[in-house]
């Protein structure tokens, strides 16, 4: 769609077959483009970046949106509907299906890629009453560092609920924001990728292979 920024993002970054390299940005094993927009992974359905402002509470900030323009999910494909972006792209399947997975798959590389975190973020707005800044459908998925209160570690929600008004940003993925540190981007895709090559990608090809055999 003319004038929108993740379409045109999209367009610029080619997809990308992730069993290819395990190896980092600047070794040239990824087109340009990954540099200049952070880019994560690059299918047939989505594109996976870092968020060019993250929130400040987080550890890392991954934002996942559809190649093709949706301004709401809820103007993606309706399941059985006869459309081009739900067809089998050989990555899991279209839209609507790659999304749960691809959710799943970061989720994990954050987890496992930083120190100290276990606990994100989700985070996907509707509309521009539900804090959508982008109409383009874009999933935020925030990693959170432990937080230390005068009682501890946080440790459940029932703290948050007692604490409401102190910690009601974790909730719905709030806060203040910084610009992204260029280096420090470069190094954040770099773990992320290794860790999406070793501990998914390439399991991935192994399974497709030895399925044909």
């Amino acid at each position: 769609m003319t004038g929108c920024i993740f379409c045109a993002i999209a367009a610029s970054v080619p997809v990308f077959d992730p069993t290819s390299s395990p190896l980092p940005l600047e070794q040239g094993s990824y087109p340009a483009s990954f540099e200049q927009h952070n880019v994560i992974l690059s299918t047939q359905s989505y594109i996976a970046i870092l968020d060019i402002q993250p929130l400040v509470s987080s550890a890392c900030h991954i934002l996942l949106i559809p190649r093709r323009h949706y301004e709401r999910i809820s103007d993606f494909p309706k399941p059985g509907a006869n459309d081009d972006d739900d067809d089998d792209d050989g990555g899991g399947g279209g839209v609507n299906s790659d999304l749960g997975w691809l959710l799943a798959v970061l989720s994990s590389a954050l987890r496992d890629s930083f120190r100290d975190v276990t606990d994100f973020n989700i985070v996907q707005n509707n509309g521009p009453a539900a804090g959508q800044v982008v109409p383009h459908v874009h999933t935020h998925i925030i990693a959170r560092p432990a937080i230390s209160t005068s009682n501890g570690p946080l440790q459940s929600s029932t703290t948050i609920t007692h604490q409401r008004l102190e910690y009601a940003s974790l909730i719905f993925g709030k806060g203040p924001r910084s610009d992204l540190d260029a280096e420090a981007a470069r190094r954040t895709c770099d773990v992320l990728r290794t860790y999406l090559y070793h501990n998914y990608w390439r399991k991935h090809r192994q399974r497709m292979e030895g399925s044909k055999l």
